[in-house]
């Protein structure tokens, strides 16, 4: 698949996950409390997380300083995050006690950072 047609699909979901953190941060909050609650997070985070991961890192797996570096960076990002909540033990429960999972403003900056790079990316491949 061209790298191109990798950000023409992929960048709308960070766009449309962006915008809401920003408008419903409260109901991340919740979710994530809730999938803490579940004790199944190492496994069900992966499960949504990993096939978006291993579509950046094979297919768009770019190394070039401009704005699609963020989404190669995001793919490796988002393996390793995979990896390690699926092999050590306990990680996915530590990070979603922190402070920073239960705030809706956490939610909200990462919101706006995918917003802001996931708006620019989308819009690439169109013009």
């Amino acid at each position: 698949m061209e790298p191109k047609t990798v950000q023409a699909v992929i960048a709308p979901c960070f766009l449309l996950m962006g915008l809401s953190h920003l408008a419903q941060p409260q109901l991340w909050v919740r979710f994530f409390e809730t999938l803490r609650q579940t004790g199944l997070a190492a496994a069900i985070i992966p499960i949504y997380t990993l096939p978006f991961a291993l579509v950046l890192v094979v297919g768009h797996n770019l190394w070039v300083w401009d704005w699609p570096l963020a989404l190669t960076i995001a793919g490796w990002g988002m393996l390793i995050k995979c990896a390690i909540y699926l092999l050590i033990t306990g990680v996915t429960d530590r990070v979603l006690v922190t402070n920073m999972a239960k705030a809706a403003r956490s939610f909200q900056i990462a919101g706006a950072v995918m917003v802001l790079f996931g708006g620019v990316i989308t819009w690439q491949p169109w013009t």
